[in-house]
């Protein structure tokens, strides 16, 4: 695997741009088409296939929200239903992660906690445009699939005593370093590496290192040394796509705790029970601020017996949600094609 090294920079360094003339759409697509079944067919996201894909509207487009639903039929909610672990698996180290964004993809989806049943959206910019990644040279788009473990939560309530931060008020984010793209809303089972503690705009955003169970590679993981030794630089690249990814759009490089090193995997291991636990105060009603920055977090439920937001396959939240109507994607603007370079502080 050949990686380039892109140099780490200061905040003050200028970002210099250049188009990728490039007309290829399946590259575009990639690990988006697969799931965009334009007959009305809805895919599996898990081997298992007990939760199948529901979409409405077009990929790159602020109509488009990806639901999941249980093996019923019926709509779950991603955030609060998705499982903490696969039930098909009793080791502590492997839980459930959804993906978001898929690698080389550019939008930058999310799981909606804003919205009923938390579909996963694209995210959007205070000034209501869509948003997407950018393509940090010479990567392009997102370095690996990403998305979360739900049932998690980082707490903005609760400072964390190594950091000295609070949390994120989203479910902990994953990276994964499978060598195939994943497609969004697939549902993976993922073993825990290592962790990387960073620090977004002042809040603690873990990033967890992990590998999907079913990849070839899986065998030969199993802590960030293992990383290094079999995809030799990757870690390093992880590490500085995170720190300059904002760039391109804000000139804001992020910080990291533990002196920027990663965490090893039974730290992180430790940190996803932690949030899970605080995701437990959320859903029972113990943690009763649900405000965020994008409007009230939605903690509507099937399958959480005892919270107080309980509902049924016949209540009015999972009754909004519509029928699957799978569309072809809209094209990405040509100017988020570009190359961002960030040059090195000598230059």
């Amino acid at each position: 695997m050949l990686l380039t090294k892109i140099t780490t920079v200061a905040l003050a360094c200028t970002v210099v741009s250049a188009s990728l003339d490039l007309d290829i759409p399946s590259l575009l697509d990639l690990g988006n088409s697969d799931h965009h079944n334009t007959n009305g067919e809805k895919r599996c996201a898990d081997v298992d296939c007990l939760y199948r894909i529901r979409t409405t509207g077009a990929l790159h487009t602020r109509d488009y929200a990806l639901y999941l639903e249980n093996d019923q039929g019926v709509p779950i909610s991603i955030f609060h239903d998705l499982p903490f672990q696969p039930a098909s698996r009793k080791e502590p180290h492997i839980f459930n992660m959804i993906v978001e964004i898929p690698r080389w993809t550019l939008p930058k989806m999310e799981t909606t906690k804003e919205s009923v049943m938390n579909p996963i959206k694209q995210d959007t910019l205070k000034d209501g445009s869509l948003r997407y990644l950018p393509n940090m040279f010479p990567t392009k788009g997102q370095i690996t699939n990403y998305g979360a473990i739900q049932q998690t939560y980082e707490d903005p309530h609760h400072l964390d005593p190594e950091s000295h931060t609070k949390g994120d008020n989203d479910p902990i984010d994953v990276v994964e370093l499978s060598e195939i793209p994943g497609f969004i809303g697939e549902v993976k089972q993922v073993k825990v590496l290592g962790g990387l503690c960073l620090i977004d705009e002042g809040a603690l955003d873990w990033k967890v290192i992990t590998i999907d169970v079913h990849d070839p590679m899986a065998q030969y993981l199993n802590n960030m040394d293992d990383v290094e030794q079999h995809y030799p630089g990757l870690a390093e690249e992880v590490r500085t796509w995170f720190r300059t990814y904002k760039i391109p759009s804000s000139g804001h490089v992020n910080t990291f705790g533990f002196g920027s090193q990663y965490v090893d995997k039974d730290y992180m291991i430790s940190v996803i029970y932690q949030t899970h636990e605080f995701w437990k105060e959320l859903i029972d009603g113990r943690i009763t601020d649900k405000k965020t920055n994008k409007g009230t977090i939605q903690t509507a439920t099937l399958t959480n017996t005892d919270s107080p937001y309980k509902v049924d396959a016949n209540s009015p939240e999972v009754q909004s949600i519509p029928e699957n109507d799978p569309q072809e994607p809209k094209p990405i603007p040509k100017k988020y094609l570009e190359w961002s370079f960030v040059p090195s502080q000598e230059n």
